[in-house]
């Protein structure tokens, strides 16, 4: 685990640079690569997809190949459409989707410009390190990395989520927490970025990102829930 304070700058850590699965953190490195690359007019995020067969993930998380009548294979929307799939349903399928359009050279390319060395993007298995994925959410949180809009249509993605029930469950009403879920066979994991009640604003937020391997689910999620709240009430409360 790794909990960050931007303000006093200090880091409360534990195994902070150990390889875990990432499973569906990886989702964060499409996302921020998506969106870097429009900050930079290589891409629209109007710019539209249509689902292939070979796209369609049916296994664990997501919507799109679990409505085939709703969602058949070539249906097409954009690549905002894509993300929020992604992000809002781990939607396995639009990561797929999002990982053609972009090209895993493109994902890991930007995974070497934020620094997150220690990741390995499916190279030969889809593993990364607390520290890395805190670096993932600072460039998703900065607004020069992308742009305002930008970043703050990150942060809205990862907000309100089909998956509530680790970081955000224990803290009180109205905290926002823009952030994301892994699970993996033994691995659970939840990573985000908590700003005060009534709060959606870059100022007073921290970061953190835990990790459990090796529990059962609901022990894992009951210790995120417990980590998440001590952070809260060290930082915010």
């Amino acid at each position: 685990m790794v909990v960050f304070d931007p303000y006093s700058g200090e880091t409360a850590s534990l195994n902070a640079d150990q390889r875990f699965v990432a499973a569906s953190l990886s989702k964060l490195y499409a996302l921020l690569t998506l969106y870097k690359a429009a900050s930079q007019s290589e891409l629209s995020l109007d710019d539209k997809i249509t689902m292939r067969s070979s796209d369609v993930w049916a296994y664990g998380t997501g919507v799109l190949a679990k409505y085939p009548n709703k969602y058949p294979v070539g249906y097409t929307m954009t690549l905002r459409e894509c993300a929020r799939f992604m992000i809002k349903e781990s939607d396995n399928t639009a990561e797929l989707m999002l990982n053609r359009h972009l090209g895993e050279t493109r994902i890991e390319a930007e995974l070497d410009r934020i620094g997150a060395d220690s990741t390995r993007y499916w190279n030969p298995i889809n593993t990364t390190t607390p520290n890395d994925i805190l670096r993932v959410l600072k460039k998703v949180a900065d607004p020069s990395y992308t742009s305002s809009q930008l970043s703050a249509e990150m942060l809205e993605l990862m907000t309100n989520t089909s998956f509530e029930e680790r970081l955000p469950q224990p803290l009180p009403e109205g905290t926002r927490v823009s952030h994301k879920i892994g699970s993996y066979e033994s691995t659970f994991s939840d990573a985000g970025i908590v700003f005060p009640e009534k709060s959606g604003d870059i100022g007073q937020e921290y970061y953190i990102v835990v990790f459990c391997e090796g529990a059962a689910q609901q022990e894992a999620i009951e210790t995120i829930q417990d980590i998440s709240l001590a952070a809260y009430q060290a930082l915010l409360a």
